[in-house]
């Protein structure tokens, strides 16, 4: 193993462990988002009572289990939207290190970390999730030109068609907190990391996410807590989809093509 590799895989078990904080911060951005404030504006606070939160308080998964769920000040259930980001942002940093080849571990945590960000911000703050969705997009050309992926005109022809598509949805959009312009938010991103053949097949996973995430959130929605929108749930189901094309979208493609061929025989 040369230099250059031990410290990028120091540099990536580093990520890995502070991985929680960047979904703890993207959670409290979005709450913040939802009710009209920044995410700096002040110190974090207990939703049952108001009262700031100390430090030991706001370590992302342990603060949580140590208090059982609930609130250390006033004894209020806790959410388990603020525990879920946390978790999600641990394991889909674990999931890349365990699946990509080392090239690929950093720019699989980039990718990961901007995908949970415009989902989690799609509908509290839609221009900002937008503005990340474009830079993902950029992102992925770059991975592209150099070298790291795929070929590049099939990621720029992905990238228009995403535009494309996303231009026509904002535009038809007459309310701009709508379902399309949390969809369109993420289609230049998928078209430039995935290309052209498998947006189709991220799009799609991405829809039997969002209904599977509706449903469960229903099911596990406590009384007196909002419903999760179904934007909300569109948002984080094209994430999972993109997620899982850029990770498996050829061994998936596969698998698809060999279950359609088995049930051709059978028939």
């Amino acid at each position: 193993m040369t230099i250059f590799e031990a410290l990028n895989l120091s540099a990536i078990f580093v990520l890995v462990l502070v991985s929680p904080m960047t979904g703890s911060f993207l959670k409290c951005w979005a709450d913040r988002a939802a009710s009209g404030k920044s995410v700096v504006d002040g110190r974090s606070f207990c939703d049952g009572c108001d009262k700031t939160l100390a430090a030991r308080d706001l370590i992302p998964i342990l603060s949580w289990v140590l208090a059982g769920g609930k609130s250390r000040c006033c004894a209020t259930p806790l959410r388990w939207t603020l525990l879920t980001p946390e978790i999600t942002s641990l394991l889909l940093a674990v999931w890349a290190v365990l699946t990509v080849p080392l090239h690929l571990m950093l720019p699989s945590l980039i990718i990961a970390w901007l995908l949970q960000a415009i989902a989690l911000l799609a509908v509290p703050a839609p221009r900002i999730a937008t503005i990340l969705g474009m830079i993902l997009a950029i992102f992925g050309l770059g991975l592209s030109l150099f070298g790291v992926t795929g070929d590049l005109d099939t990621r720029l022809l992905g990238f228009a068609l995403g535009l494309l598509c996303a231009t026509v949805a904002w535009t038809g959009a007459s309310d701009p907190r709508s379902r399309y312009l949390q969809a369109a938010t993420f289609l230049p991103a998928i078209g430039s990391l995935l290309g052209v053949g498998l947006m189709g097949l991220a799009i799609g996973i991405g829809v039997i996410l969002a209904l599977l995430h509706n449903a469960v959130s229903r099911m596990i929605r406590r009384d007196g807590e909002d419903p999760v929108p179904p934007a909300t749930s569109l948002a984080i189901g094209l994430a999972g989809g993109t997620w899982l094309a850029w990770i498996y979208g050829i061994d998936l493609v596969r698998s698809l093509a060999n279950t359609f061929q088995l049930m051709s025989a059978l028939d």
